[in-house]
């Protein structure tokens, strides 16, 4: 019996020492990719394709923040002026691209660093619609963004949250995700969702200096159906 159990746990090391050498392994690969998604954006931007550009720099951003965040297992450092670079790469690129909402939101979430101050400044001032309809993010984490859709079908907007809990290797295994859908009529501006014993309120809103806006209350420390630590709450910025 003793001999079983000490090779059932001889057996569970030896699987956890393979799953951190493979994480460790893709880390490392994902890492040293950097440089080359951030030669590529630059590439891409100066000869004005910047959607492609966008989507090397998005790597770039993703990944500089995911192995600053993993360095004693990746080996590879990341400062906080790399980390912020190439989050503003990806918000210049936008703002190329006609979409200043979008660049907003990745200046934004670094709002200390003076490139994201001075960047921010250069975009035109959000304009208020009565539409609605649209997409609205919240940014969490890695490169990746919680996104509330707005639709509107006949007479009310459809809306579809769909959220993400990245954590420290998320990147390599994946988010854990949560979503949840409700309807507003077209005439109201507040929204609610419900199930058992979870409420999230949404309030749409406009604020002049960033635009459009959806506010979302979570009851706390409920049961909404999402996966483990995902949140809905926050504030989400319309970006399309």
């Amino acid at each position: 019996m003793y001999k079983s159990l000490l090779s059932i746990g001889l057996l569970s090391l030896s699987m956890l020492t393979f799953a951190d050498s493979d994480f460790e392994k893709e880390l490392r690969s994902g890492c040293s990719k950097v440089q080359s998604y951030a030669n590529n954006g630059k590439k891409f931007y100066n000869q004005k394709q910047y959607q492609k550009a966008i989507a090397q720099f998005e790597q770039q951003a993703a990944w500089s923040s995911f192995c600053a965040m993993n360095v004693e297992d990746g080996g590879t450092a990341f400062s906080e002026r790399d980390i912020t670079t190439a989050f503003n790469n990806v918000g210049l690129s936008y703002a190329k691209l006609g979409k200043p909402q979008w660049a907003r939101a990745w200046f934004s979430v670094y709002p200390e660093a003076q490139s994201s101050q001075f960047n921010l400044k250069q975009l035109p001032t959000p304009q208020k619609s009565a539409n609605l309809a649209g997409k609205y993010v919240r940014y969490a984490g890695y490169g990746a963004w919680d996104t509330i859709t707005v639709q509107k079908v006949k007479n009310a907007y459809e809306i579809d949250f769909e959220g993400y809990y990245m954590g420290l290797r998320s990147l390599i295994y994946g988010p854990n995700v949560g979503d949840f859908e409700t309807s507003m009529a077209l005439n109201k501006s507040q929204a609610q969702y419900q199930f058992q014993d979870c409420k999230i309120d949404l309030t749409f809103k406009f604020d002049p200096k960033i635009g459009q806006q959806i506010d979302v209350k979570e009851t706390p420390y409920t049961n909404c159906g999402f996966g483990h630590n995902v949140s809905a709450e926050g504030a989400y910025l319309k970006v399309e």
